[in-house]
């Protein structure tokens, strides 16, 4: 989803806890340090947002900053070479003081190991093309051998076969569906690049379909208004879980309730994503765009960050899945964009290695979601998030990708 999506989780947030609000009084200073071009006092408060937000690319382009401006090219230079460490690469805006950053000799091998991390990892394998290219599709399922496909700009669900096929049309843009029996369930917002955002007062739900004939069985709204659900997933009971992108907070969603329970809630969330149930531990992993990777206890809501010991960059991760012990994470807000597995320990509070699977592939426009087959990773690789511009339309001359799914092996190489 994401940049605004991102943007606007930020600003929801700051109507929120205390943890979001001390964030923004440090952001709000560090503004006001610029503003009076005191850079080194502006440089003191944006490290301390990075603790906050470890994993923010907007933070550490700006840390580098006030040490160029302050004179102090080599800390410059060493936050550079981490972000490049981490397989990233580092956008800058136009200013002089990344040109003179860029003519340092220093520069050149931190350049270099950025190209290197730009390149292609893996192979594009293409299982599946179809010519829409307007449905801004984020959700995928396949159960069974059926592929069905949700799309966040017409609230489509489509049946994915030879051609797509309609099976329900939902008031709101469909951000993520999972197959269950003989329903189907779609986290449904009218909001962001929804074509009829703003035709109806804005809403996130949980919307139940028959499996084969589409119709509704069952809404049920979130409590407040200010959510956004981006990502479901269903245990062998019928309880749904549910991230909130807005009001960082787990939602659970029993197969009887006729209200969503808020299930989990952390002061270090910023802007939650994907989910992964691990049924067999009764615990979900959730990815934080900006703060990274944390496991919730499904039997008590306890939530705890997971572990970085080789400094990986667990933060941009947007769909997030559970497999054999190990996590497999579409990390699409970084750059270069890439596919990752990420190893846990055996008890599964520590990230001990990221491997990726994919990057920067030949037909990609912004990979999303997707679904584990077997030993492989089936994924939508033309989300188009990019064409849209901040209010949810089409940015004058976008090229609009059609809808592309690829696939990668999940195996360790």
């Amino acid at each position: 989803m994401r940049a605004f999506v991102l943007a606007a989780a930020i600003a929801a947030a700051l109507n929120g806890s205390a943890f979001a609000r001390t964030y923004d009084e440090i952001m709000e200073e560090a503004e006001a340090a610029f503003v009076k071009e005191d850079y080194s006092a502006a440089g003191a408060l944006l490290d301390e947002a990075q603790i906050k937000r470890p994993y923010s690319l907007f933070l550490t382009r700006n840390r580098i900053l006030t040490r160029l401006l302050t004179g102090r090219e080599e800390e410059a230079l060493a936050i550079a070479s981490a972000v490049a460490a981490r397989g990233l690469v580092l956008q800058t805006p136009k200013h002089e003081a990344f040109d003179r950053l860029k003519a340092l000799p220093s520069w050149r091998p931190i350049e270099a190991r950025m190209e290197a991390n730009a390149q292609p990892v893996g192979v594009a394998a293409v299982i599946a093309e179809y010519p829409e290219d307007g449905l801004l599709p984020e959700a995928i399922s396949i159960r069974k051998g059926r592929r069905l496909i949700g799309s966040v700009r017409t609230g489509g669900v489509l049946r994915a076969a030879q051609t797509l096929s309609p099976l329900a049309r939902l008031d709101g843009g469909v951000f993520d569906i999972e197959q269950d029996g003989k329903s189907v369930f779609a986290a449904v917002n009218n909001q962001i690049a929804y074509e009829r955002r703003g035709e109806e007062p804005p809403f996130a739900a949980i919307v139940e379909i028959d499996a084969r004939t589409g119709r509704e069985r069952r809404r049920v709204r979130m409590p407040a208004a200010d959510s956004l659900i981006g990502d479901i997933e269903i245990d062998r009971h019928g309880t749904l879980y549910a991230s909130d992108s807005l009001q960082p907070r787990l939602f659970a969603l029993g197969k009887a309730d006729a209200a969503a329970r808020i299930l989990a809630t952390d002061e270090r969330w910023a802007n939650l994503q994907g989910i992964a149930l691990d049924e067999k531990h009764d615990r979900l992993f959730l990815a934080d765009y900006l703060t990274g990777l944390y496991v919730v206890d499904l039997r008590n809501g306890a939530v705890r960050p997971i572990g970085n010991p080789s400094d990986a960059h667990l933060g941009g991760i947007d769909g997030l899945y559970f497999h054999d012990g190990d996590l497999i994470g579409v990390q699409n807000g970084v750059s270069p964009q890439r596919i990752v597995r990420i190893r846990l320990d055996k008890t599964g509070s520590l990230a001990e290695r990221l491997d990726v699977l994919a990057g920067s592939l030949e037909g990609w426009a912004e990979p999303t979601h997707g679904v584990i087959v077997g030993g492989e990773f089936h994924y939508i690789a033309t989300s188009n998030w990019p064409a849209y511009d901040d209010d949810g339309n089409v940015r004058g001359g976008a090229d609009l990708a059609p809808l592309r799914i690829m696939s990668v092996s999940i195996r360790w190489r």
